[in-house]
């Protein structure tokens, strides 16, 4: 795979500005977030959004890479760094407090302090969570060799996800057993002696099914796993895409993980008494919308894509992160007495600038980095670089 694929950067600039609005218009706006809140859950589609392009990606990254330690060694420079700066920026200027300092730190820097019962930062952290125990568990298929049943796992996890909902969780106390256990985990995976690679993947494995069957906090309990089953739904349909699978696995995902969404949303209703024709119409347009808007974006995948779209699906990633932690120290403006629109475009203005110099700045000198590392490297199949299985193939957030 080479170079930018323009229609996912189109899919994420979507997905980041569903969440945008979502957001902004608690504060600016509110009658149309009255209306249109009744008809869509512009949030939730915006974030499955992201987490399919990511189930999607993920895969011709990890191929393209061709060892599991550079496909990790890229991941961290993708995320960490834009990661710990608006984490920084929220302690820096206040906006967190903690009892208990050392499980926060560690928990956060797992970056799976969602699944850990771990008070967040900044809310949004939750999505990254759920990314990161993707990462490892595609890094577990791997190193076993079953990368090519993405279409099988997503249909098993929607069948699991519907007969044991809600999940159990969370469960306190497991930040510094599951740091441990990440970082052996991680060390094997990424060794040279192919026994201790399958044994990393194995505990990795069996770490985050454990964490993903008892973290769940109780706004996930109803779709945790099915979260991280449409990001396996995404790998499906890339697979059927790349001619390496054949259509059915992934009309199989498509058809057992959106059927199990529905089930389970509903089902959520029905536990708060709130099941109406109103409610899971809502549901049903939040579903058309994240999966309508990625298969046309495939559909169109051979167009151009408008270079605005791009310019903010390239930005996506710090502006998901910068949007809330201006919102976090910032509400006093945000419910300030100034008309909407001079609220909205301040508050626009100032994400879309930050995020701009946070991607300049923060997030390309360490791509800038991967790719140094990656050109320093032997390509993959010449002599097993990072222990990973050799790949057939030869190929947020992205």
């Amino acid at each position: 795979m080479s170079g930018r694929w323009g229609w996912l950067d189109g899919l994420r600039a979507v997905a980041v500005l569903l969440v945008l609005y979502a957001h902004l218009t608690r504060y600016v706006f509110t009658g149309l977030r009255g209306f249109t809140g009744e008809r869509l859950h512009a949030g939730p589609a915006g974030v499955m959004l992201f987490f399919l392009v990511s189930g999607y990606i993920i895969p011709a990254s990890l191929e393209r890479h061709g060892s599991l330690r550079a496909f990790w060694i890229s991941r961290a420079l993708r995320l960490y760094p834009m990661y710990l700066v608006a984490i920084a920026a929220v302690v820096a200027l206040g906006g967190y407090r903690t009892s208990q300092p050392v499980t926060a730190v560690v928990g956060h820097l797992t970056m799976l302090p969602f699944l850990l019962d771990v008070p967040l930062v900044t809310p949004v952290l939750w999505t990254l969570s759920y990314e990161m125990a993707f990462y490892l568990l595609v890094s577990a298929l791997f190193t076993m060799r079953w990368h090519r049943a993405s279409g099988q796992i997503a249909a098993l996890l929607a069948v699991v996800a519907v007969v044991t909902a809600p999940l159990a969780g969370p469960v306190t106390g497991l930040v510094l057993p599951v740091a441990v256990l990440l970082v052996i985990g991680l060390c094997l995976v990424v060794s040279r002696w192919r026994p201790a690679v399958v044994a990393g993947g194995v505990l990795l494995a069996g770490l985050v099914a454990t964490l993903l069957a008892i973290g769940q906090d109780p706004a996930h309990a109803w779709d945790g796993l099915l979260i991280v089953a449409v990001m396996f739904t995404g790998t499906a349909i890339y697979r059927a895409d790349q001619g390496q699978t054949g259509r059915w696995p992934a009309i199989l995902a498509i058809t057992l993980v959106g059927g199990a969404l529905m089930v389970n949303w509903v089902a959520e209703l029905h536990s708060l008494d709130a099941v109406n024709a109103k409610y899971v119409a809502r549901l049903v347009i939040t579903l058309l919308t994240f999966g309508g808007a990625f298969a046309i974006g495939r559909l169109g995948r051979y167009r151009r894509t408008p270079p605005w779209l791009s310019l903010i699906g390239v930005l996506s990633y710090s502006i998901y992160l910068v949007h809330y932690v201006l919102i976090q120290i910032g509400h006093r403006f945000l419910e300030s007495a100034l008309p909407d629109p001079v609220i909205a475009v301040t508050y626009l203005t100032a994400v879309f600038g930050i995020a701009w110099l946070t991607h300049r700045y923060v997030e390309v000198p360490a791509q800038r980095l991967g790719r140094r590392f990656r050109a320093s490297r032997p390509r993959p199949g010449q002599d097993g670089v990072g222990g990973s299985p050799r790949l057939e193939e030869t190929s947020w957030h992205g």
